[in-house]
């Protein structure tokens, strides 16, 4: 903790993390952005590349839940017929060839990819745009529940991930990113969004995001 303008302020990992006023933001981690035979995939795009990070997503939050974080699952999702998209956004959709009809409600593309568990207690929040807090209600979640400080990690990197994690600073949440735990086709943009997400906000891997939770909770056990 330090103090900025007589004000006590997050400061060190582990109190960036407590899961005492912590949410993980788990973004888009779906069949077609990241597995074989998605939308992707069909398109063209190097999902191949995104495989370790997304078996690390996995396992990450599952350890993360583990430690009594609380967890809200972003789900990107388009309605049939472009119903949710006006003409500019499906210029932006299918800017890169790809058509607009990914992730599809009730479609395997749509569903979380094997091994990510929504628990009883969990938040799914569907979304129509990259970032998580433009026409959803995350931010009401999360301030319902006292979250102060945020985990994000997901898919895609330069995409709903920097989106959302812009949007989490703006809306004035602590801001931390599990850096071997975003993921994107594209490496150039990929390693772009890093290097933007290191200059601004604290980017830890995902070991030592679970070392920082368990501290907390230590810590807050025996204060």
């Amino acid at each position: 903790m330090k103090t900025i303008l007589n004000r006590q302020v997050l400061d060190t990992l582990p109190e960036l993390v407590d899961p005492r006023w912590t949410a993980l933001v788990v973004i888009d981690i779906q069949n077609d952005f990241c597995m074989p035979k998605g939308h992707f995939d069909r398109y063209g795009k190097d999902v191949a590349r995104m495989q370790p990070a997304v078996d690390k997503m996995v396992s990450f939050v599952a350890q993360a839940q583990a430690l009594g974080m609380r967890t809200i699952f972003l789900r990107q999702a388009s309605l049939p017929d472009g119903r949710m998209d006006s003409p500019a956004w499906l210029r932006f959709k299918t800017r890169d060839g790809k058509a607009p009809d990914y992730t599809i409600p009730g479609t395997w593309g749509w569903e979380f990819v094997d091994g990510l568990k929504v628990r009883d207690g969990d938040w799914v929040i569907e979304k129509f745009r990259p970032d998580g807090f433009i026409g959803t209600n995350l931010d009401h979640v999360l301030r319902t529940q006292g979250i102060q400080s945020v985990v994000l990690l997901g898919t895609t990197t330069e995409g709903c991930v920097e989106s959302t994690v812009r949007a989490a600073s703006y809306h004035d949440y602590y801001t931390v990113v599990v850096s071997d735990c975003v993921a994107s086709p594209n490496a150039e943009l990929h390693e772009g969004s890093l290097r933007f997400f290191r200059a601004r906000y604290p980017t830890h891997t995902a070991g030592e995001v679970l070392a920082a939770i368990g501290t907390a909770r230590s810590a807050a056990s025996s204060a």
